[in-house]
């Protein structure tokens, strides 16, 4: 009987840590290296319109992958995490795309045409009630120099 419960204590124990291990290191791994990796090139306006016609296709062909954005910048921002926030033109007025910066945006301003890389998280909903069509975002976005 005292063998039984050591047994289980030192296999519940060993579980544990096991377990213990694993959490540690998926929460220190770090992601991709945005800046360095290799990313597929498409327009800010064929992006968004590829989401608008198809999003199911788009979803499957973008999402968490890397992409590298050409197009024209409509407005600088900061988030509430004080990230630069970069909204890129697309065919839609009142649409954009919304890359949220990791990197520094330098001195982009309204006008400039940029190359940005970034992860791709898909259509956001909008707010059809309010007038506020969906963006498409990007997060961890470096300026491609």
């Amino acid at each position: 009987m005292v063998n039984a419960k050591r047994n289980l204590f030192l296999s519940i124990t060993g579980l544990v840590l096991i377990v213990s291990v694993i959490a540690w290191y998926m929460y220190n791994k770090e992601g991709p290296d945005i800046e360095n990796a290799s990313a597929e090139k498409v327009a800010a306006t064929d992006l968004y319109d590829s989401f608008v016609r198809d999003s199911v296709g788009a979803k499957k062909m973008y999402m968490e992958k890397i992409l590298e954005v050409s197009g024209e910048v409509i407005q600088v921002n900061k988030n509430q995490e004080l990230q630069a926030v970069i909204l890129v033109r697309t065919y839609i007025n009142g649409a954009s795309l919304n890359c949220t910066m990791e990197g520094p945006a330098g001195d982009i301003k309204k006008g400039d045409k940029v190359l940005i890389k970034g992860i791709c998280k898909g259509m956001g909903p909008g707010d059809p009630d309010l007038g506020i069509l969906p963006d498409v975002y990007l997060t961890r976005c470096y300026i491609v120099r």
